[in-house]
């Protein structure tokens, strides 16, 4: 039964606005056909790949040493780092861009691979955390036969290794499925850098036939795929190998010169551009009374609205959905994984468009009470970002001790009984991450908005439109206010002890 209403659920909020959108396939000519294979389309599906390519290994540079100081480093500047590492994620990666063009040229291939790398890196920095986590254990024991580092080498990535991977090959998705970046690098530039997202766009946007924009969007999805493959095999390959498994800090190790002088260039490039922001917004006249503005505050609080509604259903849906995947087979298991990860695979232009087909379709009777309203925000941006809750939930639930559960049903006790003092305490954890997450990708989420018509009445497509007409003191006003709505709830939670919401490394007992 539930099963089955979480694979509906997948299916309606993430792989419906897909089939909808590759739909118009049906009526492409050979023009379109053809054009697949011309020499443009080629040129965009190779720069597309590169630049995925080469931010996730820019990612796991920074990401990697990282996720292990947290990991095995105990002081203040690692606990200051575990803090900040969010906030790349939080400030969108072409606002960030505005504090950046302010100190260095920004422009093309390597513009959008900076600032790609300076807003994803988290993303590996996490999963390696995830991972050393998990080889603490083995990588102390193997330190006294073999010596420091010959046991990271031999024992402790290998092991991190499957969780660095993932985190990579979620950047490559981000990166190749990225629009506001290439868009903000393009504009006014005589020969811009493009990719296969901001080509679906255009055809779109352009009002030029849906089926020409559906077989652009085929190069894009093969891309996506692959990545996505990556991930399911990685999934399936450590199946049940850390059931049951804490993950501790393993015993903590005296950090070098060298290595505290890279974590504190880290901890400066993660806050410089906010200090930017800050310096530049301290220049408006009249701060107040443009955050007092009657449409600002509307937009505002729809963001706010939507993000919350999109937390809560990446929570509720996402950690499900981590439950059913860690009772299948692995089969079942996979696909369920493909599911969920689909909409993350397409470009993001290309799931809007697949929910203004799905929505505003003449033979859909909750079109007109859905299509215009914040609700269709609330469902895009969710199957668009479940898949993080989904991922974030089953590394948690996949390292939790069954003891308790089997215990509890053992007991004879009733099943809300159970559900209250045994099931939901054990996976608050999951739900507040996956909560967070689902709440801060769906705030910042500008492919979406920019296409959805309730997405017109945002914050960030504000923002959006502000950087395209000026580069005043409002933008970078809007924009810490942006930055301000993601921290002050994730601060609140922490600090009221809202389980999950917490990357950093564990503390010690």
């Amino acid at each position: 039964m539930v099963l089955g209403v979480v694979v509906a659920l997948l299916f309606v909020l993430g792989v419906a606005p897909l089939l909808a959108a590759l739909a118009a396939l049906g009526g492409a000519g050979p023009e379109a056909w053809s054009a697949l294979l011309g020499e443009r389309v080629l040129h965009l599906l190779l720069g597309t790949a590169a630049l995925g390519v080469v931010t996730a290994l820019a990612c796991a540079v920074v990401g990697v040493p990282v996720g292990l100081a947290l990991a095995r480093r105990r002081s203040r500047l690692t606990g200051l780092l575990a803090l900040l590492l969010p906030l790349p994620l939080i400030l969108p990666p072409w606002v960030a861009g505005l504090a950046w063009a302010r100190m260095v040229r920004l422009s093309g291939f390597w513009g959008a691979v900076l600032l790609l790398t300076l807003s994803l890196w988290p993303f590996v920095a996490l999963f390696a955390l995830r991972g050393f986590r998990a080889a603490a254990s083995a990588g102390d024991a193997a330190v006294l036969a073999r010596g420091r580092r010959a046991a990271w080498l031999s024992i402790e990535l290998p092991l991190a290794l499957p969780s660095i991977l993932s985190g990579m090959l979620l950047v490559f998705l981000f990166s190749i499925t990225d629009f506001g970046v290439v868009d903000f690098l393009s504009f006014n530039v005589p020969e811009p850098f493009t990719v296969l997202s901001s080509e679906i766009f255009l055809k779109w946007g352009r009002l030029e036939s849906a089926p020409t924009a559906a077989v652009v969007s085929l190069p894009a999805l093969l891309l996506g795929g692959m990545a996505l493959a990556g991930v399911l095999a990685l999934e399936a390959r450590h199946r049940g190998r850390a059931r049951g498994l804490p993950a501790g800090p393993g015993t903590a190790r005296r950090g070098s010169a060298a290595g505290t002088a890279g974590l504190l260039a880290v901890t400066a490039v993660v806050l410089l551009p906010l200090g930017v922001l800050c310096v530049w917004a301290s220049r408006h006249p009249d701060p107040l009374a443009t955050l007092g503005d009657p449409d600002i505050v509307h937009d505002a609080l729809r963001s706010v609205m939507v993000a919350a509604g999109a937390g809560l259903a990446v929570a509720v849906f996402g950690v499900a959905a981590a439950r059913a995947s860690l009772r299948l087979s692995a089969r079942g298991e996979s696909l369920l994984l493909l599911l969920a990860l689909l909409p993350l695979a397409a470009p993001g232009v290309l799931f809007a468009v697949g929910e203004i087909q799905l929505w505003n379709a003449p033979w859909n009777p909750l079109a007109d009470s859905i299509y215009r309203s914040p609700l269709l925000l609330v469902m895009a941006t969710a199957g668009r970002f479940l898949c993080l809750g989904l991922l974030a939930a089953r590394a948690l639930l996949a390292r939790q001790d069954p003891g308790p559960l089997e215990a509890a049903r053992l007991s004879g006790r009733s099943w809300p009984v159970r559900w209250a003092r045994i099931e939901l305490p054990l996976l608050a954890p999951a739900i507040g991450l996956a909560c967070a997450l689902g709440y801060l990708f769906s705030l910042r989420e500008l492919d979406i908005p920019s296409l959805v018509p309730a997405g017109n009445a945002t914050l960030v497509r504000r923002i959006y439109g502000l950087v395209h007409i000026s580069s005043d003191d409002q933008t970078a006003l809007l924009s810490l206010l942006l930055v301000a709505l993601v921290l002050v709830p994730l601060v609140a939670a922490r600090l009221l002890g809202v389980p999950g919401v917490d990357c950093g490394p564990p503390r010690e007992r």
